[in-house]
C-alpha cells in the first residue's frame, strides 16, 4: 500500500539513519487475548477496574480500552502498563527531548515530501494528534534506554574495554560527493565521473563549487559528525579516517551506493570509555540478538518484574504468564506474581 510505504522511501544517502525502537515487537498471542476478552466482556461492560499495578502506579481498564482502540491493538496492549513503569524511571534531559522531537519531526516532513499532510501522517499510523505521535516515541526511547541497560548485564566488561580500544574513534566531520550507480548508470561510468570530479578538485577547484557544477547529475551531502556508531558504510568510514582535516580523498571511494569522493573536514578527540559505553553496549547487542530473536521481550518481561507488575484480572494474569512463557521458551516465566 503506497500511504505505508512512503515513510521508507528516504533519498538514497551514505548515512544510515539511528535505529528507532517504535512500540517494539508485541507477541501475536497477548493482542488476540485481549481481543477475545474485548469480545467476551463487551465494550460497555469495561469499567474502569484496576486491571493491573506496579510500583507507583496502576492501570485501569479505561486506560488500556482508550490504548486498544487505536489503529494496532495489539502493539498497544503493553504500551499503557510499561508507559506507568519508564514514567519516572527515566528522566529525560532537554537534548533528549529534542532528539525525540526532532525524530517526530523528520517522519513527518519525510512524508510531507511526497503530498501527504502531517494529519493524514497521523491518522495513518492510528495517532490521535502530534503530541500523541512524540508520547509514543518517547515510550520507545525509554524502552530503548531501559534495554540498553539491561544489555550491559549480560555483556563483559573486558569485552567492551576490547572494543572501545580497537574501534572507537573521534567523531569525522565529512562531506562528500556521490555518483550512484543504477540502471543507466554503469559501475564504469559512475567510476570514471567521480575521477573526472577529483581531476576538477586537483585542478584547484572549491569542493562545493564542483558539486555545483554537477548538480542533479550527482548527490552531494554535508555529513556532518559521525563516529564509530553512526551507521556510516565501512568504506567511507575508512577512507574518512585516512585522509587528512582539509583534504580529500584522491581515488573514488566505492560503497554499495555507487563512488564517493569525500572531503575530509575535522575531527574531534576520542571519546571517553565512559562516553562510548551505551553505543558499544548496543552494537555488541547485535551478537546476542543474532542468537536470541526474543531477547528485547524478555528485556520487558524482566523490567515489568522488577517493577512488580501483578494483575487483579485473573484472565489477563494467566494469559500474561503464558505469554512470558512463550517468550522464554522453556524457561520458567519471568512473571511470579
Amino acid at each position: 500500500m503506497e500511504e505505508e510505504n512512503v515513510i521508507k522511501e528516504e533519498k538514497k544517502s551514505v548515512f544510515a539513519k539511528k535505529e528507532v525502537w517504535i512500540s517494539g515487537v508485541i507477541g501475536l498471542l497477548l493482542g488476540a487475548i485481549i481481543m477475545f476478552l474485548l469480545y467476551i466482556a463487551g465494550v460497555p461492560k469495561f469499567g474502569n477496574e484496576t486491571i493491573a499495578t506496579v510500583k507507583g502506579g496502576s492501570v485501569k481498564k479505561n486506560d488500556l480500552y482508550n490504548e486498544m482502540k487505536k489503529s494496532d491493538a495489539i502493539n498497544h496492549a503493553l504500551n499503557v502498563f510499561d508507559d506507568v513503569i519508564l514514567k519516572n524511571k527515566y528522566k529525560l534531559t532537554s537534548d533528549q527531548e529534542k532528539e525525540i522531537q526532532d525524530q517526530a519531526d523528520y517522519y513527518i516532513s519525510t512524508y510531507q515530501t511526497y503530498g501527504y499532510t502531517e494529519e493524514e501522517f497521523l491518522k495513518g499510523y492510528g495517532f490521535e494528534s502530534k503530541e500523541d505521535f512524540i508520547n509514543d516515541l518517547t515510550l520507545s526511547y525509554k524502552r530503548d534506554l531501559y534495554y540498553v541497560d539491561y544489555l550491559k548485564t549480560k555483556i563483559d566488561q573486558d569485552e567492551i574495554q576490547k572494543y572501545y580500544d580497537e574501534n572507537v574513534y573521534g567523531e569525522i566531520n565529512t562531506k562528500h560527493i556521490l555518483v550512484e550507480t543504477s540502471d543507466e548508470v554503469t559501475d564504469e561510468q559512475a567510476k570514471a565521473k567521480a575521477k573526472e570530479i577529483i581531476a576538477k578538485l586537483d585542478s584547484g577547484k572549491l569542493f562545493d563549487e564542483v558539486a555545483e557544477e554537477y548538480g542533479d547529475a550527482v548527490i552531494y551531502e554535508d555529513l556532518g559528525y559521525n563516529g564509530f556508531d553512526s551507521g556510516l558504510a565501512t568504506e567511507y568510514v575508512e577512507a574518512s579516517k585516512a585522509l587528512e582535516n582539509g583534504t580529500y580523498s584522491k581515488e573514488p571511494v566505492k560503497t554499495d551506493f555507487g563512488y564517493h569522493v569525500i572531503y575530509r573536514v575535522d575531527q574531534k578527540d576520542k571519546p571517553s570509555l565512559e562516553e562510548a559505553t551505551n553505543s558499544i553496549v548496543k552494537i555488541l547487542g547485535k551478537k546476542l540478538e543474532s542468537k536470541d530473536p526474543y531477547i528485547k521481550e524478555k528485556a520487558l518481561i524482566k523490567m515489568r518484574e522488577d517493577s512488580k507488575l501483578k494483575f487483579k484480572d485473573s484472565k489477563y494474569k494467566e494469559e500474561y504468564k503464558e505469554y512470558c512463557e512463550q517468550i522464554n521458551g522453556s524457561e520458567e516465566t519471568t512473571n511470579k506474581q
